[in-house]
Order: C-alpha cells, then sequence, then structure tokens
C-alpha cells in the first residue's frame, strides 16, 4: 500500500524570490520607463532648437487678437477704437504633461495540495459448512441437512490531486505634476502677457 503525498514536499524547491521579486523588479523597470517617457515628451513636444544659436528653448505659440478700447480724444470725448495684440504661450504649458506612475503592486500566489487515499482493492473471503443427521423418533423418521456460508470484501481507493495558481496585478495612474515642474511652469504662465502691435 502506497504512502499519502507528504505536504511539506510540494513546497521544497519552489523559487519563491522569483515569484515576488519578479513582479516587484517590472514595476520597477515599468516606472524607469514611465519617467522616461515624462522626459522624452518635454523634451520633444516642450522645446526646439534655437536656429540662430542651435541651443534648445522653449517651444513658443504665437496668438494673435483684437480688443475694443476706449481712446480718450483731445477734447475729452471717448471714443471705441480696436486694438491689436500678440501672445505668446509656451507649448507646454497648454497641454497635458504625463507623469504616470506605478500606484500598485499585488503579487497572489496560492498553492493548493490535495491527497487523498483511494486505492482500488477486493479482496473476498469465503468459509462453507454442510452437516447432515438422521435420528429415530417413534414412527417418524427425521433427517436434517444444514448448509451454510460466510463471505467478507474490502474496498479502498487512492488519488492525489495538485493545483496552483499566481496572479500578479499592476495599476498605474497619472499623479500630480511634481513640483519643480510646477514651479518651472509657474514660471512661464507669468511670463504670459499680451502685447500691443505697433501700427505704423
Amino acid at each position: 500500500m502506497s504512502n499519502l503525498v507528504k505536504m511539506s514536499d510540494q513546497f521544497q524547491g519552489l523559487p519563491m524570490a522569483s515569484l515576488i521579486g519578479g513582479p516587484l523588479s517590472a514595476a520597477c523597470d515599468s516606472q524607469v520607463s514611465l519617467a522616461q517617457a515624462t522626459s522624452d515628451f518635454i523634451d520633444s513636444v516642450g522645446m526646439e532648437v534655437n536656429a540662430d544659436t542651435k541651443t534648445k528653448q522653449v517651444r513658443m505659440v504665437n496668438f494673435a487678437f483684437s480688443k475694443p478700447e476706449e481712446v480718450v480724444q483731445a477734447d475729452g470725448s471717448v471714443k471705441l477704437e480696436t486694438a491689436d495684440y500678440e501672445l505668446k504661450v509656451p507649448f507646454i504649458s497648454i497641454v497635458s504633461v504625463p507623469t504616470l506612475q506605478v500606484d500598485n503592486v499585488d503579487v497572489s500566489f496560492n498553492m493548493e495540495v490535495k491527497s487523498s487515499f483511494s486505492e482500488t482493492t477486493q479482496e473476498e473471503m469465503k468459509a462453507s459448512m454442510e452437516a447432515e443427521a438422521e435420528y429415530n423418533a417413534g414412527l417418524f423418521k427425521v433427517r436434517a441437512k444444514v448448509q451454510g456460508s460466510v463471505s467478507s470484501s474490502k474496498e479502498s481507493q487512492r488519488a492525489s490531486d495538485n493545483s496552483a495558481k499566481y496572479a500578479v496585478r499592476v495599476t498605474a495612474k497619472q499623479t500630480g505634476t511634481p513640483e519643480g515642474l510646477s514651479r518651472v511652469m509657474d514660471i512661464l504662465q507669468q511670463s504670459i502677457a499680451p502685447t500691443p502691435v505697433n501700427k505704423s
């Protein structure tokens, strides 16, 4: 008869360092890639090369608009005139900068070992007995015959089952603008001001 599966033997040799550390290492690599994506976005979208100095500078977007203004005449009267303005805006200040980061990493490893004894065997035992007796009882003659048998059987079963589940869940979300980038954006926004267009 075979022994049941030893539960402790099923857990020996599992690469727990890889099962747990692997997803965490991958999450770190993903975070590096997300940070690089933010850097590439700022460099390619928010910056441009100055044609004269060959250095990088903030990419600007030019806007032109007109608005009515009250102009006081020499005689003291007020006249409504249309004034033209230009506005230069840093392009990076009017777009959303991607600042994704890995927010949560869940590593779930469940291993279930089932072991049950289910070995099919059958054993039969049989014994029989037969006896016969005869005697006279006055005018009658009696004959008796006894016959019997005893049987038994035994049955058992053996089976085993192993199962494992491994799940990794990683979530990322758009975080707030980093403090350094926020200060740069504030400086750029302070430089945004309409400029009157000189009329010849």
